[in-house]
């Protein structure tokens, strides 16, 4: 190898080109071909594992949804079954047949006796998600809803679900399936479970054979299944078991797939009638609940048959290049090497001594111009010569005379233990005594005629000269940033002084330094430390306050300005209650943090800054830094967490209390049902007419005319009447109590408004509180309603949930007011404008002000006093109007004037079209799954 490097060294230049020319070229082809043919292997061979993968994939989803659904019907179809047996027994138990206990054993006895699968079985719990029946007794009666699975079942209570369990005794977990049906009567969930792989024989294989049998991979690839067992199940050909089937090769292909049951393999394979054997790619993948396998199969040279096509290509593609490259190599390094034989003809002249010869210029290209300054080199080197020689004889003449006071001079410096050197006004070093060498790095040979600049000082510091220099008449030192040789920076104290010539002109300057490079990075590194402390400190979204043991400020980051509107400049130094007034009742908790040590906090508490309150977490951490003390005040504004905490408490208060209400009114309607109807029966049993009434009346002695007319003439009938009346109020009552308690539907349906409304204000009827001092029977109520107005679409518990929230806000303004000048009174308008529903709802009460009105729809702002009202009625409406209904609600009101509040509904819902396609769709799928 070393032989042929000198070898190839030696050559002609024209050689050289065309050898280095050729193999740079065919290289270059040469491993781009490779390149690219390596690419575009590596790209087929993964569009084949990927589309072989996603076959294969495919055909798993498909056998699996297919047994899913398979399993699914099963189950259910169990679970109906004794859903109507248990619904069985129950109509036998209210016949009078057989006690309600005994119907619910005789079900529970039906239920054990039925195996689902092999292991399968059927059990009941209750909505609490408690066991009632179960095949093992010691879980009866015990709440199992810690499991997600019940607690799943507490919740859908019909439907179908999959999840892993394992029996006692199993060591891993297994995909199971249950179908639940619901029996309300006895709060049953019955359910039918069992492992889906008990299920085994419920799939039908017909089901997916063709849709797996009309894959095709290239030209004859195609995809089977098989189970562990080497049993084909589904084959475009084949059929029985094949598990000790073995290529040409005699590899057992099929026992490794069963082995495996995941992967890729790669065998070799004859089929009948072909010769000779191909390579062929199978991706196969496992189904564990039937252990099956499915397997997508092709053979590998239909899949490379293009990149036989592109290698043949590339290989033509590089014979023609090279072909190509030699005679126009040839060509190029001609017109390059002979210019150069001769320029290299005439400079071996000039070397011999005869520095007159010259060079004919014969194009203007390189070549041409490098004759031109070979001609100038020369002219230049005649005039050089003759100067030099008379510059040489002076220069020894001046050379002995500076050498004797020189050696005086460097014999006082070059011991000083400081940086001396001296330097031209245009920064060329002429004197650098030893210390200086020793500390940049340089020796004396390699430092004097240097600049400054790019030595001992950055070429990235303008005007570097300025800096190691002063103005004459400065006195002191001047600190600069230099260099070392290896480019370390370094800091340097620097005196100078200017040294001039018999003319008064500056010569030189005289330099002295001193190292104070680690002073310097000391003093840098505690600045960066600081301004890091001071951003990190500012970051922090808490306020954050230092003090000293006198509760002067010594630290006060962004939120703290934030917080007061004061810099810390104005801050620092003043007393922390001065500048921060929230903390003067907690003065004493900071002082006794600091003189204990131990960190104290106060949380919730009650503060007051810029005439606003609000709640916050107060924390003093003491800091001991030697014999200095102080403490750090950490104060977090938790107002938003506190009202929300008390919110919560208040919506759970209100539905427990909406719950009882609700209770209490399902109760009271079963008394009141029994009451109208036993009056019906008295006015029926008075009524002439009746063959019955008539005869028991002559059975008693008397004439059902002679009853009648007595009562009338008391009056009877006028009381059973009022009966009637108060009672079906009451009931009426009650029903809109019911209505208004029940969870509401979010599905938009067209709805009267005046009908709404009309509800809203007999609902809002029956608010009466001691405590908030309104009797909404003692308002007058105006209505002025659009008699033309066509159902408006929109969700009518919500729309109900707004007016009755506005009357009720309407009221109690009112009643807080003490006695207006006028009766109370409310307007409800209802009428149509462009498009829209306007539902207008106007009182005669105190109204608000220009601040209260521009906040009245922000969550927890509320004009009520603490505890009476949560702040969220109007935000709650507003976001019901605008975000569910897409319309409009406003306010408009002056101090003394009353309130009114303006909602605008569209007459046509902007996703009328959207929810038509979409209900369209869901009711297909309901249809098709039932």
């Amino acid at each position: 190898m070393l032989n042929l490097s000198r070898r190839f060294s030696d050559l002609r230049i024209r050689y050289k080109l065309l050898i280095s020319y050729s193999a740079v070229i065919m290289l270059s082809l040469a491993i781009g071909s490779g390149i690219i043919f390596s690419f575009v292997k590596e790209a087929i061979e993964t569009n084949i594992e990927s589309e072989l993968k996603n076959t294969t994939q495919t055909i798993l989803n498909m056998v699996r949804t297919s047994a899913g659904v398979s399993i699914k019907n099963h189950l259910r179809a169990v679970a109906e079954k004794n859903r109507e047996i248990a619904q069985h027994f129950y109509r036998k138990a209210v016949a009078g047949v057989m006690s309600m206990e005994e119907a619910k054993r005789r079900t529970r006895d039906v239920m054990l006796s039925q195996t689902i699968g092999k292991t399968g079985y059927i059990y009941s719990i209750d909505s609490h998600g408690v066991i009632l029946i179960h095949p093992e007794h010691a879980l009866v009666r015990v709440d199992l809803s810690d499991y997600s699975f019940i607690a799943d079942q507490k919740i859908r209570k019909v439907g179908y679900l999959e999840y892993n369990w394992k029996n006692p005794g199993e060591t891993h977990l297994r995909p199971k399936a249950l179908y639940m049906t619901y029996f309300e009567p006895w709060d049953w969930i019955i359910s039918v479970s069992s492992y889906r792989n008990e299920f085994k024989e419920l799939v039908n294989v017909d089901d997916f054979r063709d849709s797996i049998l009309s894959l095709v991979f290239g030209q004859t690839g195609y995809s089977y299944v098989l189970d562990v067992e080497g049993n084909l199940i589904v084959h475009p050909s084949l059929e029985g078991n094949y598990f000790e089937a073995t290529d040409v090769k005699g590899r057992q292909f099929i026992r490794e797939i069963c082995k495996r049951k995941s992967g890729k393999i790669i065998y070799s394979w004859e089929p009948s009638g072909e010769s000779p054997a191909r390579e062929k790619l199978v991706i196969f993948n496992y189904i564990p609940e039937y252990e099956w396998i499915v397997a997508s199969s092709s053979y590998l040279e239909e899949f490379y048959a293009p990149l036989r096509t592109i290698g043949h290509l590339i290989l033509a593609t590089v014979v023609i290049s090279f072909i190509l490259v030699l005679p126009i190599t040839l060509r190029i390094s001609s017109s390059i090497t002979n210019p150069l034989q001769e320029l290299m003809n005439r400079f071996a002249s000039g070397a011999k001594g005869d520095i007159s010869v010259r060079m004919q210029r014969q194009s203007r290209d390189e070549v041409g111009t490098l004759a031109n300054y070979f001609n100038t080199f020369m002219e230049r080197l005649e005039v050089y010569s003759e100067s030099l020689k008379t510059e040489i004889a002076d220069r020894k003449k001046a050379e002995a005379a500076i050498r004797k006071s020189e050696a005086k001079y460097r014999e006082l410096v070059e011991n000083a233990n400081s940086i001396i050197l001296r330097m031209t006004p245009l920064g060329k070093i002429t004197f650098f005594n030893e210390f200086a060498q020793q500390f940049f790095g340089y020796a004396e040979s390699e430092i004097l005629g240097k600049h400054v600049t790019g030595t001992i000082v950055s070429e990235d510091i303008p005007d570097g000269i300025r800096m190691m220099i002063r103005p004459s008449g400065y006195r002191g030192r001047y600190e600069h940033a230099n260099q070392l040789r290896n480019g370390k920076p370094v800091w340097i104290a620097w005196t100078s002084r200017a040294i001039h010539d018999q003319a008064g002109a500056i010569k030189e300057y005289l330099c002295i330094g001193t190292d104070i490079t680690e002073s310097r990075e000391a003093e840098q590194e505690m600045a960066r430390m600081r301004h890091y402390l001071k951003h990190f400190v500012d970051a922090m979204p808490s306020v954050l306050v230092g003090v000293d043991k006198k509760g002067l400020v010594t630290q006060w980051n962004r939120s703290a300005v934030r917080m007061t509107g004061l810099e810390d400049r104005q801050a620092l130094g003043r007393p922390v209650t001065e500048v921060l007034p929230l903390l003067i009742p907690f003065m004493e908790m900071m002082d006794g943090a600091i003189n204990e040590g131990q960190a104290r906090q106060v949380e919730k508490a009650l503060c007051r800054l810029k005439g606003l309150s609000f709640h916050a977490d107060i924390m003093v951490y003491p800091i001991e830094a030697g014999q200095v003390k102080g403490a750090v005040i950490r104060v977090d504004d938790v107002t938003q967490r506190v009202r929300m905490e008390a919110m919560m408490v208040q919506t759970e208060k209100m539905m427990s209390v909406g719950g009882l209400a609700a209770g209490m009114a399902h109760e009271i309607n079963n008394p009141l049902g029994g009451m109208l109807q036993s009056l019906q029966n008295v006015v029926r049993r008075m009524s002439p007419g009746l063959p019955a009434n008539e005869k028991v009346a002559e059975a008693c002695g008397t004439r059902l005319e002679t009853i009648r007319s007595y009562l009338e003439k008391r009056e009877i009938f006028r009381f059973l009447e009022n009966i009637r009346v108060s009672g079906e109020r009451a009931s009426h009552i009650v029903e809109n109590m019911l209505s208004f308690s029940r969870r509401s539907e979010s599905r938009k349906a067209p709805v009267d408004l005046s009908e709404l409304l009309d509800k809203a204000i007999e609902l809002a009827a029956q608010d009466y509180d001691l405590k908030k001092k309104f009797d909404f029977r003692h308002i007058q109520i105006v209505r002025h309603y659009d008699a033309s107005m066509a159902p408006v679409p929109c969700v009518a518990t919500e729309i109900e949930q707004v007016v009755f929230n506005l009357l009720r806000n309407a009221a109690q303004a009112m009643g807080d007011s003490g006695q207006p000048p006028a009766p109370p009174c409310i307007t409800l308008q209802l009428r149509q404008e462009k498009g829209f529903a306007v539902i207008e709802i106007t009182d005669n009460g105190p109204g608000m002000d220009e601040l209260q009105l521009k906040r009245i729809f922000e969550p927890f702002f509320t004009t009520k006093q603490v505890g009476v009202g949560t702040g969220l009625g109007l935000s709650v409406s507003y976001f019901i109007i605008a975000n569910n209904h897409h319309g409009s609600m406003t306010a408009e009101s002056s101090p003394g004037k009353g309130a009114s509040f303006v909602i605008r509904l569209p007459l046509r819902d902007p996703l009328d079209d959207d929810a038509d396609s979409i209900d369209g769709s869901g009711s297909r799928e309901n249809g098709h799954a039932s």
